[in-house]
Order: C-alpha cells, then structure tokens, then sequence
C-alpha cells in the first residue's frame, strides 16, 4: 500500500489560542529525542498530516509568522493508528525576539505563574497514577495528597475548596467513595478513585488560586479536565479484565455522520472480591460502574459541537460480617451507601468573526445519595469468636438522603483586537434543586467528639445525638446567576494588565456578590517573567450545611481575600523554575459549634500563606523529572472562645520529587517521592470507664483484661473518650 493510500501518523490543526482562528502555512518540524526528522506545513484549514513515522514518541515544533515558536507535548505514534493533535499558539509579545517556549510553562501572560498544564501522554506517564488524572496532579505546586487516594488539598485548603470543571461544566462528583462511613469524611471532602477512566482525559489545566473572573463558587484551586474527543480518522477498541471488574472503551469515527467522532468507555469495579484475596475483609464491599461517551461533530468550519454523557453510580455496604473481620473488633459500625450521579452536556463554539468566538454550554447534572449508619455489639454475644447472627446490631440509626438537580447554561464570547489586547466575558444561569431528608433513630451515644460539642455535665466523656436536633427536612429551589468580565492590554509590549469584575447573585442565600479580580505580568526579558494578582473570591456553602438545621437557610458565602507574586524563569526551552508567594485571608467560614445539633454559622476566620517552588523539565531526550516545594501556614480560628488552631489541611512542608527515564520507546522508569510534614493523623485522649459502672463497658473480649478502644478527634480537639457502653446508652 501507498504511503498516501494509508491514514496519516500525525494529523493536526494549527489555531491561535487567542482567537481559536486557524494557521494557514505554520511550519510543523517532528523531532525526536531533540533531532529534526521531517518538516510539514499546515494547509488554507490550519490542517497538517505526516504519513512515514515510525512507532515511536514524538515532539512537534510549530512556527508561524507573528506568533510565539512552540514545542508540542508529547506525541505517542502506534501502527495503523492516526495520532490527532489540536496545537495552539500565542502571539508574540516581544517581536524583536523570538524563542521557543514548551507548552507546559504556562504562555498564558494572564495566567499566575504556577499555572500547569498535563496533556494525555503526561497524565499516562505519571508515576504511581496508574492514569489516574486525579492522582496525576498530587506532586503539582501547593498539592497535598490525602493519603493514597484521588481526592488533594491545596495550600491548606480541603478538597471541598477545590473548583474542578468538565469541559467546562462545574462537576463535583468527579471521585468515587468521598464519604464511606461517617458524615465528617462527606463536609471534608476524600475520595478514592476518579470517575474517569486511564487514557480518557486529553488535558488538564491547574491553577492553586487567584484564578480569573470567569469562575467561582470555590475559592481555593481550580481544575480544569477536558475530555478526550474521539479520533475521527482511526478507530480503536480496547478492553480489561481482571479481578476487579472489566473495562471497554472505543475511540474513533461514529460511522453514523462522517462528521463526528466518538469516545467511549464503560466500566465496572467490586473491589470486595479484590479485598477478600488480599485478606482486608474488614474494610467492607465497594462498587462502582462508570460509562462516559463524548462526541465530536464539525458542522462547518465556524461551528463545532461537543455532546457530553456521564453516568458514575456507585455502592458500599460494611455488614456484621465486615465487623467480626475487624481487629479486635475495634470498628463496630455497619453502613450502606449508594450514590447515582450524572451529567449530560453540550457545548457549541462558534468563531464568529477573524478575532472573535463565543461558546454556549448547556447542561444538567443530578445526584442521588444515601448513607445509612449503623452499630453493632459483638462483645454482647458472650462468645471471643462469635457468629454473624449472634452478634446485637442496631440498624439504621442515621439515614440521610440527599438528592440534587442542576440545569444550566454558560455563555463566553472573546475578542482579540489589532492591538492584541483581549476580551472575556460571560454568564452564568443555573436552577439547583434540592430534597434532603436525615433521620436519626432514636438517641445515640457517640464516644468521640470535640471539646465544644455540647454535654449538660462538662465532666461526661461522651455525648448523645437526639433526633429532635438532627432530623431534618429541607426542599428548596433557587437560580444562581453570574457575569462576568475581564480585560486585558499589553504596554509596551513587556507589560500586560488584565482586570476583572464577577458579579454573582446566590438564591439560595440571597445574597449579591461583587469580585474584583486583576493581574499583571511584566516580562523582565524573553525568558523571565513576573506576575502579580489578587481579588475576592467566593464559595458556596455545603448544601448539607444548609440542609442540616432550619436556621442554616441565611448561611453566606464564604470569602478569600488573596494576593499572589511570582516568578517564571526558562532556563532552556524543556527546563523552567517558578516561584509563587500567596496570601489568603479568610472569613464568613460555616463553622458547626457542636455535634450534637447540625446549627451551623458563618463565624469563622482564618489565613493561608505560603510560597511554591516548581523546577520541571519536560521530556525532551531520554528522561524528565520535577521538584515542588511548598512553604505554607493554615491558620484558622471558629471565634468560639477557644483561639485559634491549624487547620485541618495544615502542611508546613510538602516536598514532592518526580523522576523519569526513557530507555527506549517500549521501556521506561520512573519513580516518585513525596514527603508532607504537619499532623496527617489527629490528637486524642482516652478516658477509661466513662460511665463508672462496670457493666457498661464494651470490652475486647480477645483481651486479657478491659480495655478501651481507640479514638481520633480534630486537632483542635482536647478530649474524646473511648468506653463505649451498650447500644441503648
């Protein structure tokens, strides 16, 4: 067969990142291990093919008049596959000088300089992600893993504080599992595994903060996941299975409209059989099934349309027999949650003039959740080895039920004018509806808790729920708008300033808010660049939260007032270091004074401060690696008499090394070590026989004598107490 008559190895389209107009005659040279191969230009349609590439990983370097010289990400070539690449270009600043920047050092002037972008080849190679976006970014600037799962804080902040956007669209629900058993792991935030499967997600983009006006709700960092479109020349299906579940995944043409490309993937997980082989019974049964599909059709050369289709639920039940597989039976609660989550979207971009387009996303997500708690009492069926049906249980003893809808739209238009400078602007409508329902079975008594939760006598060491302060019931609907508009302009070709206003208006809290936003980025030469930006930025309250009492209807917003200054440096065009510095001040935060009524308020205050250090080099011969080093203070106090404390996301240190060798196109090593310093694990102390009657003990009977059980609290926490009585108090 021709050369000619076979599908392409690489096939592209040259825009401008500005305008998203295409590049006619851009100069596209393929480069391996830094040495020019074959060179191509791209046609009147900004698009370029290369047809004789041996398997391999590549690099594209793209040059076009007037705009900045760029390396593309990595590009993975296999037989009888077309590699399909989208490539952007900025404009250039400097006219008198030109050099080539890689992609990942963040040429966005508007952008603060720890900004990060991963494409699929980087989020693929990641060690320890097992390509896992999620688990990807752990050794970003500022990034703090939370254990060895998905979920991750930034610059002390939780992973509720995260804004985290799917094409665009504000998904939450991005990670399975981020409440197990417990509603504090459901307000803080965790999470075990993405919802996305390895190899779906083309790019990313993070920012730690002081993002632009365009976005809000959060206000700590922002993530933004674009989902693979599919190869609209090749196709290719591929599948899994093993002792966890099975995958399927299809990548190619529709075969319906010779237009539109589509991606798909499907699959289910039981890690209970997982668990049963390595012997971790006791942890309980977790399922899930993922089923992602997206569609790409090109209607004209102005019109492009995105349909984007997810479907996450997921299931976990921790029974009798998960309690008598426990260790001494230290963990006597039984659970079962489900949660189905959704998303339907579409997004239409429309270049509406040579130096201009708009965007319109509309979609609707939805999520049903159901946790129920409950204990057991094996040291009461008067056997060391006792059976599944002898064993008391009270069930169902907390049942929350928390149903959500959303229905949106989101509009962006941007215009580049003949002087280069730019204008974004937009809007934000959505409808959320709300039905939450929490149920508490009679009064429990709880034998961890903070020195503020209430008890009538300061001398109990322990505290009892009572339904009449935890049931609740709440059912609202409430549209939440947004615009938004920022403007930026170059001086002198070195300097560009880009402020920006959001106004919001909460319906749910009736609340307007106005947040002034502003950078500024001074190029000192070609190679080194300053930034500098602040503003306020918002966040809703947990709809929990407000669900949880009656009086919890007038919570606000949460506010961060935050100011960053940094630094870029290329020190070659693979090799770049950054250093940010960053300031939050922080107030309205929903604190909960006590465990046992779900009152909360917006009494809170706090700081974060710190400074990030990022030294990356990308893989450009034979290997790439990178250093991140954050210095940071969380500070926060709830202004309830007792001062104030670490938060719970406090990490003075974090030291992230990443490591990575490229031995030919088929072998490759790498490796990576992280260290966090601060309090990963909470500070207790057990009080023994807090009833002062014998019979009330809960003892572990594979002990030689009583003893009482373990107990964490939140490190602001003085005591907790660990002697458990009968189930009926």
């Amino acid at each position: 067969m021709r050369a000619q008559d076979r599908p392409p190895a690489i096939q592209g389209t040259i825009v401008d990142a500005a305008t998203q107009q295409v590049i006619a005659g851009a100069a596209l040279t393929l480069l391996a291990a830094g040495e020019d191969l074959t060179t191509t230009t791209s046609g009147d349609d900004g698009v370029f093919r290369l047809f004789e590439v041996d398997e391999g990983v590549y690099q594209l370097l793209a040059d076009a008049a007037g705009f900045q010289p760029a390396a593309s990400g990595d590009i993975r070539v296999v037989p009888d596959k077309t590699a399909v690449v989208l490539f952007e270009l900025s404009g250039l600043t400097l006219s008198e000088t030109v050099v080539v920047t890689a992609r990942a050092a963040g040429d966005d002037r508007r952008a603060p300089v720890t900004t990060t972008t991963y494409d699929r080849e980087e989020i693929r190679r990641a060690p320890g992600s097992a390509g896992d976006v999620l688990r990807a970014i752990d050794s970003l600037p500022g990034v703090a893993a939370t254990g060895e799962f998905a979920s991750f804080s930034v610059r002390g902040r939780g992973p509720r504080d995260n804004l985290i956007l799917v094409d665009g669209i504000p998904f939450d629900k991005v990670i399975h599992f981020d409440q197990t058993i417990g509603e504090q792991e459901d307000l803080d935030g965790g999470g075990r595994f993405s919802i996305f499967a390895p190899n779906l997600i083309q790019n990313i983009e993070f920012q730690p903060g002081g993002f632009a006006a365009a976005y809000g709700g959060r206000n700590g960092s922002l993530l933004k996941l674009e989902v693979a479109e599919g190869n609209p020349v090749t196709p290719t299906f591929s599948g899994r299975l093993d002792v966890a579940g099975w995958e399927f995944n299809y990548d190619g043409p529709s075969y319906v409209a010779g237009n539109t490309a589509v991606l798909f993937s499907a699959r289910a997980q039981d890690f209970g059989r997982l668990f049963t082989l390595i012997g971790e019974n006791d942890i309980g049964v977790p399922s899930l099934e993922d089923v992602i599909v997206k569609t790409t059709t090109t209607i004209t050369d102005r019109h492009r349309l995105n349909l984007l289709g997810v479907f996450a639920p997921e299931r976990f039940s921790r029974t009798v027999d998960n309690v008598l597989e426990s260790p001494n039976f230290q963990n006597t609660l039984v659970a079962r949650t489900s949660q189905d989550s959704g998303l339907l979207g579409m997004n239409w971009r429309w270049l509406t003039g040579q130096s201009s387009f708009m965007t319109n996303t509309v979609f609707f997500r939805d999520s049903d959740k159901r946790s129920v708690q409950g204990d057991t009492f094996p040291e009461l069926a008067n056997d060391p080895a006792p059976r599944a049906q002898d064993v008391p249980i009270r069930a169902d003893i907390l049942d929350v039920r928390e149903a959500e809808r959303e229905y949106g739209w989101r509009g962006d238009f941007s215009y580049v004018t003949d002087s280069d400078d730019r204008l974004t602007t937009g809007a934000r409508v959505t409808q959320v509806e709300l039905d939450y329902d929490i149920r508490l079975d009679g009064e429990w008594t709880r034998f961890v808790y903070d020195r503020n939760d209430f008890r009538p006598d300061p001398s109990q060491q322990f505290i009892v729920l009572e339904p009449e302060f935890v049931n609740a019931e709440f059912k609202d609907t409430a549209v939440r708008t947004a615009l938004y508009a920022d403007y930026g302009w170059t001086v002198g070709g070195r300097v560009t300033v880009t402020p920006g206003l959001r106004w919001e208006h909460d319906g749910f809290a009736d609340q307007s808010l106005w947040s002034p936003r502003a950078s500024v980025s001074v190029e000192l030469d070609p190679l080194t660049r300053l930034t500098a930006g602040g503003g306020i930025f918002y966040q809703h309250p947990q709809f929990l939260e407000v669900a949880g009492n009656p009086l919890n209807s007038g919570l606000r917003n949460e506010r961060s007032r935050q100011v960053t200054l940094g630094v870029n440096r290329s020190l070659r065009p693979d090799i770049r270091l950054s250093v940010e510095g960053y300031y939050q001040a922080l107030d309205q935060l929903v604190i909960r004074p006590s465990r046992t009524t779900r009152f909360a308020s917006n009494v809170g205050t706090g700081y974060t401060a710190g400074v990030d250090l990022l030294l990356a080099k990308r893989l450009v011969g034979k290997w790439y690696g990178q250093i991140t080093y954050s210095l940071q203070r969380s500070r926060r106090d709830d202004n309830l008499g007792a001062g104030s404390y670490d938060s719970d996301f406090n990490r003075p240190h974090i030291l992230n090394t990443l490591f990575a060798y490229e031995f030919n196109d088929r072998w490759s090593l790498a490796g990576k070590w992280r260290f966090a310093a601060g309090r990963p694990t909470d500070a207790f102390i057990v009080h023994e026989d807090v009833f002062n009657d014998s019979s009330s003990l809960r003892l572990r009977r594979r002990s030689s004598r009583p003893t009482s059980t373990g107990c964490r609290t939140s490190t602001r926490s003085t005591c907790a107490s660990t002697i458990a009585g009968a189930w009926d108090g």
